[in-house]
């Protein structure tokens, strides 16, 4: 059973409660209720008795009960067994963690995450320089989807990220390589990447892809390279041509084991501290090792190759992420200007007949 009393303080004012029952700790329980009459105080009543027989309330009571790093916690093991971006979820989830933490999930509103916004705004990254709009949108998402799962298991009641809006990004890179600077950058960096970056230049291909492959996987004699589902960022394979330059270098190299990159004898699964050192070295500034992606992709469109068949090539799925990668320099808006000019007009304004 469960009954509502008023109670009245000083100046006159008073407040609502009701009184009930327990049914998880048998304890006598007196809640405020959010009512004015006695009515609304009933009505409210009945809603919680109505929970307490039909089992809501047990939920309702684990779910505001439950805190954010339980839900955290539980993604990650999702995303550790489940996603090859396990690793950079976890840097993800632990900025997340060090500011929901310890708070209960039923306690965390829309502003509440926009003091999280701001927090990481006034922050610096890494490596000291300010955090980019597309670097909290990427932890904004996470949250979504940590709070989405939680909520398609019946641990919190409601997802405060729903319909809320991510921070405007500008992030398109257009940095490419010149000739000479590819050139410099091959003479500068450490012998043991260079196959790695004339691997990235000649076909495209993401980092991980370069890193992971294997011999198997090298068909020097149709000049094939086939990249398989579980190796791929869209989880689809596909089969990568090797330029005549490529296919001379990849003859030349002497398998020491099944991976095709290697460092002093062992499987080479990491170059950011080479390729920086190499950059600085050949006096190359704001270029990173994706960037080669974006000259493949560029290089490929100046040279008259079909949109669809560098797609096919770089494992492009759309159109929109396909000309992020497609950069139009000065040069190529300099070159667009005048084409198709008749000869003959062109040959009346220097006689000055125009």
């Amino acid at each position: 059973m469960a009954n509502v009393f008023k109670r009245v303080g000083r100046g006159g004012l008073f407040a609502w409660y009701v009184r009930y029952l327990d049914p998880i700790s048998g304890k006598d329980v007196k809640k405020k209720l959010n009512a004015k009459t006695k009515r609304e105080a009933e009505l409210k009543r009945a809603e919680i008795l109505n929970e307490i027989n039909t089992g809501d309330f047990e939920v309702r009571q684990r779910q505001s009960e439950i805190r954010f790093f339980e839900i955290a916690d539980d993604y990650l093991a999702f995303s550790l067994a489940r996603k090859r971006s396990s690793l950079k979820d976890g840097r993800t989830i632990r900025n997340l963690k060090g500011f929901f933490g310890n708070v209960p999930c039923e306690k965390i509103y829309r502003s509440m995450i926009d003091r999280y916004i701001a927090e990481r705004k006034a922050g610096q990254g890494r490596l000291g320089k300010p955090i980019q709009n597309s670097t909290i949108n990427r932890e904004l998402a996470c949250l979504k989807t940590i709070f989405r799962r939680a909520h398609m298991d019946g641990k919190v009641a409601r997802n405060p990220m729903a319909g809320f809006k991510l921070l405007p990004e500008d992030n398109v890179r257009d940095r490419v390589l010149t000739d000479e600077e590819y050139q410099k950058l091959l003479f500068a960096c450490p012998a043991h990447l260079r196959p790695v970056i004339i691997t990235a230049w000649e076909t495209g291909m993401r980092k991980n892809e370069i890193l992971r492959l294997k011999w198997q996987q090298v068909d020097t004699k149709n000049s094939l390279i086939q990249l398989y589902g579980d190796n791929t960022k869209t989880g689809k394979s596909r089969k990568v041509p090797i330029s005549p330059f490529l296919l001379n270098m990849l003859s030349k190299m002497k398998p020491n084991n099944e991976w095709v990159f290697n460092f002093k004898g062992r499987h080479l699964t990491d170059v950011r501290t080479a390729f920086v050192k190499g950059c600085t070295q050949a006096g190359i500034q704001d270029f990173r090792f994706h960037d080669l992606r974006h000259c493949f992709v560029t290089r490929m469109r100046r040279n008259g190759i079909p949109d669809r068949v560098i797609m096919a090539i770089t494992g492009h799925l759309t159109m929109e992420c396909f000309k992020r990668y497609d950069s139009i320099t000065v040069n190529d808006l300099r070159r667009a200007v005048g084409v198709g000019v008749p000869e003959k007009l062109e040959q009346f304004w220097n006689k000055g007949a125009l």
